[in-house]
């Protein structure tokens, strides 16, 4: 994940660091300590994502905070670790058990930093449990995200499909919205009612050719080497006519709808290897 602001992208590349260069001189509770922070900076995105979808009990949990304000993901820093896990975890449905489990990773931490004139974890097995243990939720987390992530699509295409994007809107996107390299590769394996839409009128093609754009910028994010644009292309050639009426200026007027493509999309497919560009203009029937 890449922040808009070098001083977080800074902060996280230092922790990182720290977990590795602890691990390796066998200082084990500094490494954990890293390791724990940037598990709470993935509960912190994923708990302010979860706000700017709307989710009820996120939203009601933080306006619950008396004389705290929240105008970006750090400054969920402010509410206590266990609460603040509690309150995650508890939204997306997570067992009590499962509650407990991972508010106990926070004590875990506090025998790491606390002066308490002991070292508690020696050896790396010790401290390799707990951050196997953090990294299973982790993975736990990010499966129940799956659904508001296409939730996430499917409103930014509702909502911008008459909207020109370039490749430095789709960087903000990304970075506005802390999405993930896990995050775009599960926004691009969706499944959107779309898809089954008849590409018969404006919108449908608008929101098509914006689902594409986007599924070329996700693929330059995220490490697949699968080309995912040709593969979705089939969707926009579903009952697409030669021609289409759209509105210009308050008027109603006829293009041809490869005018779209030529417009949007060939800018996209010239950047293709000469095999999967003649692949992409013979499913566009250029």
């Amino acid at each position: 994940m890449r922040f808009a602001d070098a001083e977080a992208n800074e902060f996280v590349e230092y922790l990182g660091n720290s977990y590795r260069e602890n691990r390796e001189k066998e200082k084990y509770q500094f490494a954990f300590i890293a390791f724990h922070m940037l598990n709470m900076i993935f509960i912190y995105k994923t708990k302010w994502f979860l706000k700017k979808q709307g989710n009820q009990a996120i939203i009601s949990a933080l306006n619950n905070q008396r004389g705290m304000n929240f105008n970006g993901l750090f400054d969920l820093s402010q509410i206590k670790e266990k609460t603040s896990l509690e309150n995650l975890l508890q939204s997306l449905g997570f067992h009590i058990n499962d509650v407990g489990i991972c508010k106990n990773h926070v004590e875990i931490r506090n025998n790491c930093s606390h002066a308490s004139g002991r070292i508690y974890y020696k050896t790396q097995a010790q401290i390799e449990h707990y951050v196997e243990e953090e990294i299973d939720f982790i993975k736990r987390i990010q499966n129940k995200l799956k659904s508001e992530l296409k939730k996430f699509l499917q409103k930014f295409l509702e909502e911008n499909w008459q909207q020109s994007f370039m490749s430095e809107d789709f960087k903000n996107l990304f970075e506005e919205n802390y999405l993930s390299q896990e995050d775009l590769e599960a926004m691009s394996a969706v499944d959107l009612p779309l898809f089954k839409k008849k590409s018969n009128n404006e919108k449908n093609i608008r929101q098509k050719i914006l689902y594409l754009i986007s599924i070329f910028e996700i693929q330059n994010q995220i490490a697949n080497e699968e080309n995912l644009f040709l593969a979705e292309l089939p969707i926009l050639m579903f009952d697409l006519p030669e021609k289409l009426e759209v509105e210009k200026g308050g008027d109603k007027v006829e293009i041809f709808t490869n005018e779209l493509i030529e417009e949007y999309l060939m800018p996209i497919i010239s950047k293709f290897s000469d095999k999967d560009r003649i692949k992409a203009e013979r499913i566009l029937k250029l």
